[in-house]
């Protein structure tokens, strides 16, 4: 009559879930409920959440650009790295070439085609914006994070969207690089139309 006094790990137990689940929708509902739980409790669990990190990055990394057998659908990723994000030590995990690939691919895809994704994506960078060492992504005119940002706005004008992508801009306006991007897209002009 003691069996529900046992203290069980629930983050392992739904990352292995995830990891042995052929339901779509059922690795999605887990995987919300686990980086809420990685959110909640990440000074606990920061091997676990390290972990579910790299397992996200590399089902990104592997199944871009065709999607053929994702491990999550795009509005849960988009979720969960924007949630994981929060975590300071996770986001500098996440600050890396392949980090800032997965950014790319999603703003030039599904960020123009579903505003929750382009919001969670818009959201993550803006948490990637406070470390330094994401700047240089930013300012890489090759990937032009920030062009690419902007370009929602012709997508979407929700205000939640609008919002975290001013707040990205004033994160990075104090980056003379960063600014020359601004100023390539206009963000004056952008923000008075809005």
């Amino acid at each position: 009559m003691t069996d529900f006094k046992q203290s069980l790990d629930l983050i392992k137990i739904l990352m292995k879930f995830i990891s042995k689940s052929t339901e779509s929708q059922q690795r999605d509902v887990a995987s919300h409920i686990l980086v809420l739980l990685i959110d909640a409790y990440s000074s606990k669990c920061e091997d676990d959440a390290k972990t579910f990190l790299q397992t996200v990055t590399h089902s990104c990394a592997d199944n871009f650009p065709n999607q053929k057998n994702p491990l999550f659908s795009l509005p849960a990723l988009s979720f969960a790295l924007f949630t994981l994000m929060k975590t300071n030590k996770l986001a500098k995990n996440f600050c890396n070439a392949l980090g800032f690939k997965i950014m790319d691919q999603l703003l030039e895809g599904p960020c123009i085609e579903n505003a929750q994704i382009a919001y969670n994506v818009i959201g993550t960078l803006w948490v990637l914006s406070y470390h330094e060492r994401s700047h240089s992504y930013f300012q890489d005119y090759r990937l032009a994070i920030i062009e690419k940002v902007s370009k929602v706005l012709d997508f979407f004008s929700w205000e939640k969207i609008v919002r975290i992508m001013l707040m990205l801009f004033d994160n990075l306006k104090t980056n003379t690089i960063c600014q020359e991007h601004l100023s390539d897209i206009d963000a004056l002009s952008l923000i008075i139309k809005l």
